[in-house]
């Protein structure tokens, strides 16, 4: 099992439609705003360690302390194990060092089942990883950074300043 000195920052649901889903959490647990990110440009995609594609889009909230993200999977090919199309789909961390972090996962009998790059070639890494059945859902670290760290606080703040109005906005 799995155990990790890094905080989870990030729950992530899946969910078949984020603008329907992002509006049924919003009224029901009152988190908002939701900023909503379709069609996701990543690169250097690797399923199951092999080139591939995906396509999903995502709400960002948050609640408290921990960002909430609903997730819809448009298109993967070679779907990982146990790729949830609802509940929770993973949780996530920053890692302060990605590669040693991926180590740790696979040495402690995680396997990555997704990895890539958000933006262009070079851009912020992340990585799934399956923990086993017990678990049923992944595990996704994200390459520390500025971009990640001003993106939570973005959120954050917006959540703190957030009057109730406009609870789904694009990015």
């Amino acid at each position: 099992m799995f155990s990790s000195e890094r905080p989870i920052i990030q729950i992530a649901y899946a969910v078949r439609d984020i603008r329907e889903a992002a509006t049924f959490w919003s009224k029901k647990y009152n988190i908002g705003p939701f900023y909503l990110n379709e069609h996701i440009k990543i690169q250097n995609t690797l399923v199951n360690k092999k080139e591939s594609e995906f396509d999903h889009s995502s709400a960002y909230g948050w609640k408290e302390n921990t960002m909430i993200e609903l997730i819809c999977d448009h298109k993967i090919q070679d779907i990982p194990k146990n790729s949830n199309s609802k509940g929770i789909h993973h949780v996530a961390w920053i890692a302060p060092d990605f590669e040693k972090e991926k180590e740790i996962l696979e040495k402690q009998g995680c396997e990555e089942v997704l990895s890539a790059n958000v933006g262009q070639r070079s851009g912020m890494k992340f990585a799934w990883f399956y923990p086993g059945d017990e678990i049923n859902h992944f595990y996704e670290i994200y390459e520390k950074s500025d971009d990640i760290n001003n993106f939570y606080e973005f959120l954050h703040q917006q959540s703190k300043d957030w009057n109730g109005k406009n609870p789904i906005r694009d990015i």
